[in-house]
């Protein structure tokens, strides 16, 4: 999007305030909502937040728009008031904060895009958008769109490892200077140690207190030991010179080594994720490929055309959410539909009531009612279908079912969409509820 959802409301005069303090309390609330979602190591808030957003038509008793509403009201006291004089409704307010905080929160993160996503793409159809369809629709393709980049990339096979590439080093060294006597040093030592001290000032130097004919052994006795002093003094710090110079080398071919080791590590990790993916993404397409092939069900252990179309549809939802990670490529979306068709051909394409499939669902196969059951969700939020059809399970009639999810109770689908529909529903949940 080219600009904020809450800038695009109030160009398109969905929601109306030119007070810019008033603009930037609805900013501050929009961090506060962001704050209250990520409060938690788990997403489940987000799903009910979702609904809430989507529906023009909310009303403004939904705990989530008090929750919301209670937010604005401590950064905009006089909320309010302010939208009884524009004759607004405050439940639209509420909802383009939530959707901009939403916005927000998928465009930093993957997994919420796709818990967004996958809450919102079924039911959107059911809900009454008027006027800001236009908004709607392009926030939820750019969900769509992220989705569908991630569920690629995570299940794309690649002929050529993606690997960071590993670059050469180049090692240098600096040049080693040859070890020299130092000259003038060495002369110093050689006249202090032969010469007589008494002609020093003729000679250059001497400290030799002895002459050569006394004819006794002082004077090439000190003339021999501090000559020996003088020259292993002078040499050794040529020598010295030298090591220190040689040293250079190691540090140097150290440090290169050490740059070019560095790399090493991120280089094989990089090289073992892309292999890793490869093969994980080959097993998991071969894994829906044989499930598909089978028709078998883990759930029944039974084949799905052993069953009805609502069973086997429930079913194959519940089994291939077993299988599949929550971000996914849309092409298993058409993988169920398909597999789907292949048992109850045309059956899977024909409308019915939502009323006729909840009903028909009191009479699923026990285990997958006891799958579904343990999504149950108490309270007045907001609920999933996946949440309100488990609660439909437990109490035993379907009435509670469209007061939870605000649906139509006129609406129709076909046991395909209702299959994926399910399979959404449990994709989202793993997201919402993964720490």
């Amino acid at each position: 999007m080219t600009e904020t959802i809450l800038q695009t409301y109030l160009n398109e005069r969905h929601i109306k305030t030119d007070v810019s303090e008033n603009i930037e309390s609805l900013k501050k609330a929009v961090t506060e909502v962001g704050k209250h979602l990520t409060r938690k190591k788990i997403k489940s808030d987000i799903i009910s937040y979702t609904l809430v957003a989507l529906d023009p038509m909310v009303k403004d008793s939904e705990p989530v728009v008090q929750e919301v509403e209670a937010i604005i009201i401590k950064k905009w006291p006089a909320f309010k008031n302010s939208v009884t004089a524009t004759n607004d409704k405050s439940t639209t307010y509420v909802r383009a904060v939530i959707l901009e905080c939403l916005f927000k929160l998928a465009k930093g993160d993957a997994a919420t895009a796709a818990l967004v996503w996958l809450t919102a793409r079924d039911v959107i159809g059911y809900y009454k958008l008027d006027t800001e369809e236009s908004v709607i629709n392009v926030f939820l393709q750019e969900l769509a769109d992220r989705a569908e980049e991630n569920g690629q990339a995570a299940w794309g096979i690649s002929q050529k490892p993606q690997i960071s590439e590993l670059t050469g080093v180049e090692i240098s060294i600096s040049a080693v200077k040859a070890a020299e006597i130092d000259e003038e040093a060495l002369k110093t030592h050689m006249l202090d140690a032969m010469v007589h001290s008494g002609w020093r000032p003729q000679a250059g130097g001497g400290k030799n207190p002895h002459v050569q004919n006394q004819g006794n052994h002082n004077w090439p006795k000190f003339a021999a030991e501090n000559s020996a002093m003088g020259i292993t003094e002078v040499v050794n710090s040529a020598l010295s010179q030298q090591a220190q110079s040689l040293s250079t080398i190691s540090s140097s071919i150290k440090k290169c080594m050490g740059d070019y080791f560095a790399q090493l590590q991120p280089f094989f990790e990089d090289l073992n994720n892309s292999v890793v993916q490869s093969i994980t993404a080959n097993n998991n397409r071969s894994e829906l490929l044989w499930w598909k092939q089978s028709l078998y069900s883990r759930s029944l252990n039974a084949s799905y055309r052993s069953v009805d179309p609502l069973n086997a549809a429930v079913c194959m939802a519940y089994d291939l959410a077993e299988q599949v990670e929550p971000i996914y490529p849309e092409s298993v979306d058409y993988l169920l539909r398909e597999a789907l068709k292949d048992v109850h051909g045309d059956l899977a394409a024909e409308e019915h009531p939502l009323t006729e499939w909840l009903e028909g669902s009191l009479s699923l196969h026990e285990n997958i009612q006891s799958a579904l059951k343990a999504y149950a969700e108490q309270g007045e939020r907001r609920k999933s279908l996946l949440s309100a059809w488990a609660n439909t399970l437990h109490s035993g009639e379907t009435t509670s079912f469209f007061m939870e999810t605000d649906i139509d109770k006129k609406a129709k689908l076909t046991v395909s969409d209702l299959a994926v529909w399910l399979f959404h529903c449990l994709q989202a949940q793993k997201l919402a509820t993964d720490k």
